[in-house]
């Protein structure tokens, strides 16, 4: 038997005239009837394999009311956290006989409203996201909530709409890295923050400003910028800072990318790293351990919190449920070459 035996798609009257059966039992095997005997459903689905048979799950969805389809909307499916998450939600989704749907947002609102519609068209059986940057209002989720539909929600978050949520302390992060920087004898700290309406941006931003406080070291407000965290906001930031008297000893950016950007801007400058300049990323990429000098970084637990928020997202449609428990992961302080150095 043979795809190539016959005309345009397989049916399951094919298989049912392949194997001289009924193609109620085709159907019944298919969909794992405990009706049917397991030698049957072997022979079923070795046929249905050869003949190059694929199962609408459109049409399986609507007679079981359930497609065994998790939908995941991420911000950027390039950057190293959001890749580790990804890997942590395929393999827990994958060992509980889910698959997964994933969409990018680019870190805009209106595209993230646009993948709910999609998910909600694939009838998922239940939502993963990370809100994008741009993300104030929650209510295009609203749609998954009437159909009791459960949505998970992982690093940023919005607790409006229930469910489960994995995050980090990301004061605690920002903190603890400026303290490390104050520890080396860094006394004009620089931030490059994300947008302070997003609360992790805003959460790292006041961990870096009191810990400074703490340590009653001042806090000049061109050393604490916020940004779109993009290239030519990080060259902006460089420029001004390279354009001061007293120009910053340490920056602490507020994102992994920016770190690295930061980092080749003020090799340009011919700034000497970390004796004139101590650096350190929130977010870690592989490069950062190679780069010269190799670059300090807070690790966010990108494949865990893929894990937990996948764990917590299936409970919830086992259960039938919609659950909130509130999951937080442990950060690392990463101290590398670009900020080991006592001044």
């Amino acid at each position: 038997m043979s795809k190539s035996d016959k005309k345009g798609e397989i049916t399951i009257n094919d298989i049912a005239k392949a194997l001289n059966i009924a193609a109620s039992t085709v159907s019944r095997a298919l969909n794992d009837s405990a009706k049917i005997s397991d030698k049957t459903k072997q022979k079923v689905r070795l046929a249905a394999r050869e003949m190059g048979y694929e199962l609408n799950l459109v049409a399986s969805s609507l007679s079981k009311n359930k497609t065994n389809l998790i939908g995941v909307i991420l911000p950027k499916l390039s950057s190293q956290f959001f890749a580790k998450a990804l890997s942590g939600i395929e393999e827990v989704a994958q060992t509980a006989g889910y698959k997964i749907i994933i969409c990018q947002t680019n870190e805009s609102y209106q595209q993230e409203i646009e993948m709910t519609k999609v998910m909600n068209s694939a009838r998922v059986d239940g939502v993963i996201t990370c809100l994008s940057m741009e993300t104030q209002k929650v209510d295009h989720f609203d749609v998954f909530l009437r159909k009791e539909v459960p949505v998970a929600m992982f690093d940023r978050v919005n607790f409006n709409i229930p469910g489960p949520k994995v995050v980090v302390d990301n004061y605690e992060g920002a903190y603890k890295a400026t303290e490390h920087l104050i520890n080396v004898g860094c006394k004009r700290i620089a931030h490059l923050g994300g947008p302070q309406s997003c609360k992790v941006f805003e959460d790292r931003a006041r961990g870096f400003s009191e810990a400074l406080k703490h340590q009653d070291l001042p806090l000049l407000p061109q050393f604490l910028l916020a940004s779109d965290l993009n290239e030519k906001d990080a060259r902006d930031a460089m420029q001004l800072w390279m354009s001061l008297d007293e120009k910053p000893d340490a920056i602490l950016t507020a994102s992994a990318t920016t770190g690295l950007i930061i980092t080749s801007i003020a090799k340009n400058y011919g700034v000497k790293i970390p004796e004139e300049l101590s650096i350190i990323s929130f977010g870690n990429e592989p490069c950062n351990e190679f780069m010269v000098p190799s670059l300090s970084a807070v690790d966010m637990p990108g494949l865990d919190m893929g894990k937990a928020v996948a764990t917590h997202l299936i409970e919830c449609i086992e259960t039938k449920s919609m659950d909130s428990p509130l999951v937080l992961k442990p950060l690392q302080l990463l101290i590398r070459n670009s900020s080991f150095v006592m001044r």
